[in-house]
């Protein structure tokens, strides 16, 4: 006798072989409590293992210090609060994450051209603002100690104009450029009271003025030898007292040598020859 509907080697293809089968629609179970999680699941069972996993969940979360940073709804979906700080969770590009591995030589990108520059006060640097404070800035300072410039020249530039003490010449020198030089002394002490010109040399032609009353001595504080006064308009030579130009008078008679020292003298512009024949 053949069974009917059922296959010779397969059986019914409307039952579930006990060897192994798949079915195609869902199954049913009376009993809300399988006994294990490999045995066709029911509702209850799935219920059981949610509840338990959402409580693991919630302890994990709090475990990690995320307590606040996700919520699980009453349909055990997990919302996560994504942020930066401490009750939040980590996105990919979280300064959290970053390796703490040692950097790679990356000095340049920091530097004031760089990718990255690094911008520092004077405070975060220690000793800077005490240090600075002690230096002369650009745009002009008082020095209250000796001010030495070592195997260098020294130059003071103005607008077009400037002066310069030079060492590195073959000799000492002073010089100037674009301008008169003026040397002068004022009486106060701030640059300041009467200012006393005493020479002036020119930039556009070789002229020295001397100006005011000249002495020359053996020392710079001795008593005067010869005195050239403009002022008053008199000289005095071998420490004689300044005079103003003399006038010789009287008759030279028939001396030559006479008439021509007096000629030459007044030619020289020291005497006035009032002499006759």
């Amino acid at each position: 006798m053949t069974a009917v509907g059922y296959a010779s080697t397969t059986g019914d293809t409307r039952k579930v072989d006990v060897a192994g089968d798949t079915m195609t629609g869902e199954l049913v179970l009376p009993d809300s409590s399988p006994d294990t999680a490999l045995t066709a699941a029911s509702k209850g069972y799935v219920d059981g293992v949610a509840a338990t996993k959402a409580a693991t969940s919630t302890q994990i979360i709090a475990g990690t210090g995320l307590t606040g940073g996700g919520t699980l709804a009453a349909d055990r979906t997990l919302t996560v609060a994504y942020g930066t700080t401490g009750t939040t969770a980590c996105v990919g590009n979280d300064a959290r994450l970053s390796d703490a591995r040692t950097p790679t030589a990356h000095a340049a990108s920091h530097a004031a051209a760089g990718s990255d520059p690094v911008t520092l006060t004077q405070a975060q640097i220690t000793g800077l603002v005490a240090a600075l404070a002690e230096k002369a800035a650009l745009t002009g300072a008082t020095f209250t100690g000796v001010v030495t410039v070592d195997d260098a020249n020294f130059v003071v530039l103005g607008t077009g104009k400037g002066y310069r003490f030079r060492p590195l010449g073959s000799r000492l020198d002073c010089e100037a450029t674009g301008s008169d030089w003026i040397f002068s002394v004022f009486s106060g002490t701030n640059f300041d009271g009467t200012q006393h010109t005493y020479l002036r040399l020119e930039s556009g032609t070789r002229l020295a003025h001397a100006c005011g009353k000249w002495i020359f001595t053996n020392t710079a504080d001795s008593a005067a030898v010869h005195t050239i006064d403009p002022v008053d308009n008199q000289l005095g030579f071998h420490g004689a007292t300044p005079v103003a130009k003399q006038t010789v008078t009287g008759s030279r008679g028939g001396n030559a040598a006479l008439a021509d020292l007096l000629t030459k003298l007044a030619t020289l512009g020291l005497i006035a020859d009032g002499t006759t024949a």
